[in-house]
């Protein structure tokens, strides 16, 4: 009877609240439960491929590789070198090292990431609002439009999704060390601070700096001197167990291209969120559309419910330490909402570096974070307790209901397709990116002009080893030939009368080494490809080509080593928890049982009843875009079709923003890749102002389905000295290389020559 009682005391003290956040993160990751494969016409595929391509190096036993040698047509480079790696390392374990299976290890951390975010949330908000609140807070974060919809899905950027999704425990756990937690809270604090440096290196950046700002804050509410000195620690510990990575950045930045910021697409100031789009709510999408396209909205309900939950802080908690605790989450969400926003555009312009993070919107992630103590303060709400579990219910419903669009994302084909290394080269071949990034990025300096495919070394591929050697610069008397070896490795048998000069399809960086047997020589560059090459003394040689690690390298890995000692000795040093257990109080315990009640319902809803409807989503007539506002009609070529527009005001003082969006469709599969532009005029010819865009909505023409429309958004800034007036706009389409357009075959209306002048025009005033 004894432990019979001891089981029930058990059940009735364990927090069931975590249970809701793992239903929570469940719902929110639905479409990649119910639908097989992954999305293909975002970022998710190049991310697939580097886990592919990381797991050959790691069968093929090396267990940090840094060199990703069948990128770049198969030339190599470095990008495992800097681009944060663990999602490429998770992403082959949780399949057990088999880089076939590249889409399923993307498929368990895209859904992984919604569990861990949503637990991860309930833990912090549990700490402002009680379970309620913790429920409500996990709902608010896992449901954010950018947590939900915008990352995982337009996007696909699955390492910044699951450094998001470790976000939320890296602030409750340094809250709980600020708090009095003990000797699990921080190892807790230090690893989630390190897995977001290691999981996506921008994410990464902006939690330290929020880390560092939220220990300052603590500091000065509490005057905790000792409890600041664990925290710095903490801090310095981080740095440490991640120097592998970040030194070698650092020290060998100068030998890539990161291109990442400047003019074009990657401009910051092209990025910017107006208040409107910030503020709106997510619409039902378009099936047949090629791409998604949800506004970049924060979610207007979940910024009522922050600023709402900061009310009922200062009216529960007033001058208090707990306030305080609040008031640092308040003014974090509102400068990064105000980042987002075209007004900080003097910020982004003043500090160094913040043109590295190319999209002001990024912040929209730490906001969905921050929110979440705001939001479950609302479980603080001084309301007799049936009244608040019925406050916090209807909260919730009205959460999952106005979010529910981002439940129906565009369907994807069920079968992704093969990652071995020639179907990445046939998308390099394609044209659609060489080595996964869209801008060179990551490319050693030393290439000056980047080649394009060898036959030779591509047909290699199909019957292996692996073959980098130029034959065409070796005299016939001169036998090379390429021995099986590992990616990171190049082994060859030279034969040669004569001192031969080895000419490789390798791109050269620091930290390859050749050595002829046995003996390290120099290697000498091939301009302008920066190829590696060596000479060979006359006679019968084994050659190899390894990289290996370099100083900076070498530094890196023992300064984590050092930081792993010193790790394990804070750990034991640390002293013992002085807060108490969470108490679960019965009133908590009825508010989440009716909040389970809530989502389930929800849930059983969406899978009965909003699944079988076109109320969250729908799909338009072959060749028509039911989204847009403005239907108009016209034929570019017999290539491009025109379906229709948007304008964001048809009134617009000078310096003002316009929208223009333009619906194009693909009459016929191309194979140019062509540009569109957007041009405000009076009188026709005279140009105010104009976008052009390289990619119409992102996504290169040759690439274009027939059977969907693509919504190609311009930005255009009216000039301070516009003159009053009615203005039209016109768009048409063109080829860069020789600036000629596409003819218009016939439009019904605004007919030109080589552009049609749109049906609705804009009125500017003063």
């Amino acid at each position: 009877m004894g432990s019979v009682t001891t089981r029930i005391n058990l059940w009735q003290q364990w927090d069931r609240g975590l249970l809701i956040a793992l239903l929570i993160g469940l719902m929110a990751v639905w479409p990649f439960l119910a639908n097989p494969g992954l999305p293909t016409a975002n970022d998710a595929e190049l991310h697939i491929f580097r886990i592919a391509e990381m797991g050959y190096s790691l069968r093929a036993g090396n267990p940090y590789p840094r060199w990703a040698a069948n990128f770049y047509y198969g030339y190599g480079y470095p990008i495992f070198n800097y681009y944060a790696p663990l999602i490429y390392h998770l992403g082959n374990w949780v399949t057990l090292f088999q880089p076939a299976h590249a889409v399923a290890g993307a498929r368990t951390l895209f859904v992984g990431a919604a569990l861990l975010g949503a637990v991860g949330a309930y833990l912090l908000g549990r700490e402002f609002g009680g379970q309620g609140g913790g429920v409500l807070g996990a709902l608010a974060f896992a449901f954010a439009p950018y947590i939900m919809l915008i990352n995982p899905h337009v996007r696909g950027d699955l390492p910044e999704v699951f450094a998001l999704a470790i976000v939320p425990w890296a602030l409750w756990s340094w809250e709980r060390l600020w708090t009095g937690g003990g000797r699990a809270i921080y190892v807790a604090a230090i690893l989630s601070a390190a897995l977001t440096l290691l999981s996506h290196n921008l994410t990464g950046l902006t939690t330290m700096l929020l880390l560092m700002a939220l220990s300052a804050w603590h500091w000065l509410i509490g005057k905790n001197h000792t409890r600041f000195g664990w925290a710095l620690l903490a801090g310095v510990l981080t740095v440490m167990l991640t120097a592998f990575f970040w030194l070698p950045f650092l020290l060998e930045r100068s030998f890539i291209r990161l291109d990442v910021a400047g003019e074009g697409h990657y401009d910051f100031r092209n990025h910017f969120v107006l208040l409107r789009d910030l503020l709106a709510f997510l619409r039902p999408i378009d099936w047949r559309a090629a791409t998604n396209n949800p506004p970049m909205s924060a979610g207007p309900l979940l910024v009522a419910l922050a600023a709402a939950g900061f009310i009922v802080a200062l009216a529960r908690y007033g001058k208090t330490t707990q306030f305080r605790r609040v008031c640092f989450y308040m003014l974090s969400s509102l400068l990064c909402f105000w980042l987002i926003t075209p007004n900080s555009l003097w910020v982004w312009e003043t500090i160094p570096g913040m043109a590295f993070y190319q999209f002001p919107w990024r912040f929209l992630g730490p906001l969905a974070a921050l929110s979440i103590p705001l939001v479950a303060s609302l479980g603080n709400v001084a309301l007799p307790e049936r009244r608040r579990a019925a406050l916090l219910v209807v909260l919730c419903g009205a959460i999952l209901i106005t979010t529910l669009p981002g439940l129906y994302p565009i369907p994807w084909p069920p079968d992704f397709g093969p990652t071995d290394p020639l179907t990445l080269q046939s998308f390099e071949l394609q044209g659609r990116w060489r080595g996964t990034t869209s801008t060179d990025d990551f490319i050693p300096t030393t290439v000056d002009v980047i080649p394009g495919p060898t036959q030779s070394l591509l047909n290699s591929y199909r019957s292996p080893p692996i073959d980098r050697v130029n034959h065409y610069t070796i005299s016939d008397d001169t036998t090379v030939t390429a021995l099986t070896d590992v990616p990171w490795r190049n082994r060859f048998m030279v034969q040669a009368p004569r001192e031969t000069l080895l000419r490789l399809y390798l791109f050269h960086f620091p930290g390859w080494k050749a050595y002829v047997d046995g003996q390290e020589t120099p290697i000498t560059l091939a301009t302008p490809e920066g190829f590696v090459t060596l000479r060979v003394p006359a006679g019968d040689h084994e050659v190899l080509l390894s990289f290996e690690d370099t100083p900076p390298r070498v530094a890196g890995w023992i300064i984590a080593g050092i930081g792993l000692v010193a790790f394990l000795i804070a750990v034991w040093r640390f002293p013992k928890s002085e807060v108490k257990p969470i108490e679960i109080r019965c009133g908590d315990a009825k508010t989440v049982r009716w909040l389970a009640i809530c989502l389930v319902g929800v849930l059983l809803l969406k899978l009965l009843l909003f699944d079988h409807v076109e109320w969250f989503h729908y799909t338009s007539a072959p060749g028509e875009a039911r989204a847009a506002r403005y239907q108009q009609s016209a034929d570019f070529g017999g290539e491009i079709a025109l379906l229709g527009f948007d304008l964001s005001s048809p009134h617009l003082k000078p310096g003002r923003t316009l929208d223009v969006t333009v619906y194009w469709n693909a009459r016929q599969a191309m194979t140019e890749t062509y540009q569109s532009f957007v041009h405000v005029v009076y009188p026709e010819g005279h140009i105010w102002t104009q976008s052009d865009h390289l990619n119409p909505a992102g996504f290169p023409t040759n690439l274009w389905p027939t059977d969907r429309y693509v919504r190609d958004q311009h930005r255009l800034a009216l000039p301070l000295d516009m003159p009053e007036g009615e203005y039209s706009i016109s768009v048409g389409i063109y080829l860069l290389r020789d600036n000629t357009r596409l003819p218009v075959l016939w439009a019904e209306a605004g007919a030109r020559t080589d552009n049609v002048i749109l049906s609705e025009t804009i009125n500017v005033r003063r």
